[in-house]
């Protein structure tokens, strides 16, 4: 007899275990739903336990509402923004009530919105600062604050026994004849899974920053290289696409300048994260080390922005159609021996599967190749294929304006200037636009419906978190998780709402 496929009947499944659906999985379940989760990774955490752990709040609703609609650029409805500003000024009595099913410390950073846009002080951020007894994931190499954010959220799903199943990928959403979501299949084990739902799907599985066609398509340069799991491939684009979804956002994403090597399947950082800070709460160590060259040898951009990890990799896809091409694609870092020795250039994130320690003072990656390593600026010109005046030229410049204590050309913050690069020997090295992770999805109205090509809600079929994010032009650091957590407790509550299909 052949083997028959496994049949599993519920409330609500939630595809995707981070912070999105661990947060609509737990406030369903509150409100009475039996909920399945699926994860397509051995571990539950997508980017969400990889992040730095600032969730943003709404301290002042119509204030919050003026700053994210300025961030949003005109491309997301003020009904959808409204709603997540509503639900951002109730998170931190939320997340505090989490945080007794395992005593974590929830702290209220005091951090404005970054960019000078109205309604900047309206905005917060709130951190996990400490989970008692918490030791870290022994599948990611640090104890950041997404992880204790995700160790929270763990710690409320098992609390409840809400269904989990690992190792499982979505692969279809059924549907009935008028379209809307009946449940979907999904493999397991090399087995396929039948899931019928009573309410509704939501999708929580994350971005498309490992698919390769995605990002020819939307992004405006190639190559783009991910730091994010290799999980993330699109697949709640793709399932909803399938069903004629609207897309929103495709071509926004939240990036960097770093470096890829082929020996390791995702990119890493430099080691600079955060906001610029001006309120001056950053220490004096996070001065830059480094400028860019393009591959003329000449500096293009401040390579210290507002958000040092989100809006660089937009310098980085400039097209000259002189060339034509990409030409700072590959750029490169330029610094010296005494910026060597400071202070490590890169930092790995991520899975220990993937995982690299980079050495404290660069020499480990002198060795491997990845740092090259000249006695002067003709033979590293030589070495990168520059022009050498270029590159001489413009390191006599930046000099010169570390001096001054004014960069004249690109306007970089004179604090963030660490020295002039005139210690041999010199260095440089590769850099290719980096993802943390694309906003692009499914559009959704207000309610998190995801909504079809025509206008109209697909139903039954909702969307949470950085798939289909309500960002649409300029992000703000903690964002994602902010929204990861009012996107997911507003679905839940209309998921919630359905009329059920069938009887328990």
């Amino acid at each position: 007899m052949a083997n028959r496929k496994e049949v599993i009947h519920t409330d609500l499944v939630i595809i995707g275990y981070g912070l999105a659906g661990a947060t609509a999985a737990i406030a369903a379940h509150d409100a009475g739903a039996e909920v399945v989760v699926l994860e397509k990774g051995d571990h539950f955490g997508g980017n969400s336990i990889l992040a730095g752990g600032g969730v943003l709040i709404a301290e002042d609703p119509e204030g919050a509402f003026q700053y994210l609609h300025a961030l949003c650029g005109g491309k997301t409805g003020d009904e959808v923004i409204w709603a997540q500003v509503r639900k951002m000024a109730k998170i931190e009595n939320y997340l505090r009530g989490l945080c007794k099913v395992n005593g974590a410390i929830l702290t209220k950073r005091n951090r404005p919105g970054i960019y000078p846009f109205p309604g900047r002080d309206a905005i917060n951020s709130l951190i996990i600062d400490e989970v008692p007894n918490f030791q870290g994931y022994p599948w990611i190499m640090t104890i950041g604050g997404g992880a204790l954010l995700m160790k929270v959220m763990e710690d409320n799903v098992n609390a409840r026994k809400i269904r989990v199943m690992t190792s499982t990928r979505a692969i279809e959403l059924l549907t009935d004849k008028n379209g809307g979501v009946t449940g979907l299949l999904a493999q397991r084990e090399g087995k396929e899974v039948m899931l019928k739902i009573r309410k509704a799907v939501v999708l929580a599985c994350g971005g498309f920053e490992h698919h390769e066609k995605l990002k020819d398509q939307y992004l405006a340069a190639r190559p783009y290289y991910s730091m994010a799991p290799l999980t993330h491939t699109g697949d709640g684009i793709i399932m909803s696409v399938n069903l004629g979804a609207s897309l929103w956002h495709m071509t926004h994403v939240h990036g960097s300048y770093g470096f890829k090597y082929p020996e390791f399947p995702v990119a890493f950082r430099h080691h600079i994260d955060g906001a610029r800070d001006p309120y001056g709460h950053r220490p004096s160590y996070i001065k830059m080390r480094w400028i860019l060259i393009d591959q003329k040898g000449k500096r293009f951009m401040n390579e210290y922005p507002p958000a040092p990890q989100d809006t660089p990799h937009r310098d980085l896809s400039y097209f000259d159609p002189e060339l034509p091409g990409f030409p700072r694609i590959p750029c490169f870092f330029i610094f010296d021996e005494l910026a060597r020795k400071t202070r490590p250039i890169g930092r790995p994130l991520g899975l220990k599967e993937f995982g690299y320690e980079w050495s404290k003072d660069n020499s480990k990656e002198i060795e491997r190749g990845w740092i090259i390593k000249t006695q002067s600026l003709d033979d590293l010109a030589r070495k990168i294929n520059v022009p050498a005046d270029n590159l001489k030229d413009t390191v006599k410049k930046w000099n010169e304006c570390v001096k001054l204590g004014k960069d004249i050309d690109f306007g970089r913050p004179s604090e963030t200037m660490f020295a002039p690069i005139e210690s041999p020997p010199y260095y440089a090295m590769e850099s290719w636009p980096i993802l943390v992770n694309t906003q692009g999805g499914p559009e959704h109205n207000d309610k998190q419906q995801v909504l079809h090509i025509s206008g109209r809600p697909i139903p039954r079929l909702y969307a949470v978190g950085e798939l289909g994010s309500l960002f649409g032009h300029i992000y703000e650091l903690g964002g994602n998780l902010g929204e990861c957590v009012s996107s997911g407790l507003i679905a839940a509550e209309n998921a919630c709402g359905e009329k059920s299909l069938m009887k328990r």
